[in-house]
């Protein structure tokens, strides 16, 4: 089990990016349905951080989109570029 920690500006970002790249709305779709949350009961536009219980098979798709893009990831802020890419080398 991996951990990703996003504040609400980073998944405003997210949802700034839509369907212009993989890191919007196809990053959303995994982190938002196939893993855990803290708070439990939290929603996706909650105003404060989400700690996200990222399992093995997500993190790994995760990853391979940062390869497809360069870990690019378009249109972010550096700090959340930074905080994906950091995320997706994490994972061996």
């Amino acid at each position: 089990m991996f951990h990703l920690t996003l504040t609400a500006g980073e998944r405003k970002a997210i949802d700034w990016i839509g369907n212009r790249y993989d890191h919007g709305n196809d990053l959303f779709k995994l982190l938002w349905t196939k893993c855990g949350t803290d708070p439990v009961d939290a929603d996706w536009d909650y105003s404060g951080d989400i700690n996200f219980a990222v399992p093995e098979h997500v993190a790994w798709e995760i990853k391979e989109m940062g390869e497809r893009n360069n870990y690019l990831w378009d249109c972010f802020a550096p700090e959340l570029a930074s905080k994906l890419t950091n995320f997706c080398m994490n994972i061996v």
